[in-house]
């Protein structure tokens, strides 16, 4: 009932803004989202320096802008996709850790300890679209909740084809509890294939089918996280139904997939180029169609690469380049990741941006590109992020803004090159200047003791507007 109130009240603002506004939102572009998941800052070929051939990427790179500090909100999985469908902090929705696949209660529409009825929910960037209207779509993994009440066609989506939980087989789609996870919006609907590619020509074929009318897509890979099977592993050791795969050691019953460790850097560069190939299968029907100069399209991940797993188990995973840590760490090789946006015409070819930005600015930019208005700033809709729209079209930057990161075991703030990362593990403090020290070696907490204390009680405002919410 929320959600349609909250769809109804989009819809009374659109019809209610003047005509010069509707006009635009009539012209506005197709919108894609495709969302890897924990592809490394240096899992890439071309400026991100990875050992994978991505000649795809690499040419929709060049065609348009290439952000060389965009960060995903969170360091794993549903933090980071909580953040970007809502444009909002994903602490003021209590996710900050990924949802177990056997979570069957919780999600972006529930906290742990409260009812789910008195749960409020903001409005999604799907139901944004889908009053503006948007034919939407989700395929792939949404890692949201599993429980009927969190199925993406609750959130504005209008076809779901996809996994619920974290992980999934890429050839038998059987979660790692031993479930079948695979939907067709409320259904369990199975798809033959590799789930890479069988994400894609679903999205091709929505399109397809919603010619008439402008349309929101958003894929969300499972590629490139476990278990590590690359296009080509059909034929080995599979998941079953009914087997526990939640052990992480090497055996035919590991989540991370049925490669021995010494396999899995080859393996994972055989992921990448697959998503790398489905990427340019999406991007040559676009052109074929004539929709290419009338789409926008936004890539990248939902945090960074492992670098391992259990260290001395799988010794070696990804790369996430020059940066240091790895997905679930603060430190930016947890956060920082690969984007690209695509829009012929509208964002200069070859064009790169060093501009600080995040998952949660997509949204905003949306509406901005819709000629939605925005939620009041301190309202109970209010929106965290902030619209990317002027830079990628030229027309200006984005505003000076602190931002954070938090996690269960650490915390981040960051304002212009400063980083402050407290580890409340250990009880640890350091203090980073980014465009001096990208890698994060040298600690300058004790030469700047005022700019530790400003950061310091940045965060405390911080978490107290989030502890609040």
């Amino acid at each position: 009932m929320n959600h349609l109130l909250h769809l109804l009240f989009i819809i009374w603002t659109i019809l209610s803004a003047p005509q010069q506004v509707l006009h635009e939102v009539a012209e506005t572009p197709n919108i894609i989202i495709i969302l890897a998941d924990d592809l490394g800052y240096g899992d890439l070929g071309g400026f991100y320096g990875g050992k994978a051939h991505t000649p795809h990427l690499n040419r929709l790179a060049a065609a348009g802008m290439l952000f060389t500090d965009f960060h995903s909100n969170g360091a794993m999985c549903s933090p980071t996709r909580a953040a970007l469908l809502t444009g909002r902090y994903q602490q003021r929705l209590g996710i900050e850790d990924p949802l177990p696949g056997d979570w069957q209660d919780q999600g972006i529409g529930a906290i742990k300890g409260i009812a789910r009825e008195e749960f409020y929910t903001p409005p999604t960037m799907a139901e944004y679209m889908k009053a503006a209207g948007y034919a939407t779509a989700f395929f792939g993994k949404w890692h949201l909740g599993n429980h009927s009440d969190a199925n993406p066609r609750n959130f504005g989506f209008d076809v779901f084809r996809g996994l619920t939980s974290g992980d999934g087989d890429y050839f038998s789609k059987i979660d790692r509890h031993g479930f079948p996870d695979w939907w067709h919006n409320e259904r369990l609907s199975y798809q033959e294939g590799y789930t890479t590619d069988v994400i894609t020509d679903n999205g091709i074929q929505f399109i397809a089918a919603n010619n008439e009318k402008p349309f929101f897509l958003y894929l969300a890979h499972l590629g490139v996280h476990f278990p590590w099977q690359s296009p080509g592993d059909g034929h080995l050791e599979i998941r079953k139904e009914g087997t526990d795969y939640t052990s992480s050691l090497p055996g035919p019953a590991s989540k991370l997939g049925p490669h021995a460790p010494e396999e899995v850097p080859g393996t994972l560069i055989e992921m990448i180029e697959s998503l790398d190939r489905n990427v340019g299968k999406l991007i040559a029907y676009l052109k074929a169609e004539g929709l290419d100069k009338n789409t926008l399209l936004f890539f990248t991940s939902d945090n960074g690469q492992y670098l391992n797993y259990q260290a001395d188990t799988w010794p070696e995973v990804g790369s996430n380049g020059k940066l240091r840590g790895e997905k679930s760490d603060l430190f930016e090789g947890g956060h920082r990741v690969p984007a690209i946006a695509w829009w012929p015409g509208k964002i200069g070819a070859g064009s790169r941006s060093s501009e600080t930005l995040a998952s949660f600015d997509l949204l905003p930019t949306f509406l901005e590109l819709t000629g939605q208005d925005f939620p009041d700033r301190k309202g109970k809709d209010r929106l965290d992020g902030q619209s990317m729209l002027p830079l990628l079209t030229g027309k200006g930057k984005m505003p000076d803004r602190t931002l954070f990161w938090r996690t269960p075991e650490a915390i981040a703030v960051r304002n212009g090159p400063w980083k402050l990362l407290e580890d409340r593990v250990n009880g640890t403090l350091a203090l980073y200047h980014l465009e001096q020290d990208l890698p994060e070696i040298h600690d300058r907490k004790e030469y700047f003791p005022e700019k530790v204390d400003e950061l310091k009680g940045l965060i405390n405002l911080w978490e107290k507007e989030m502890d609040d919410n």
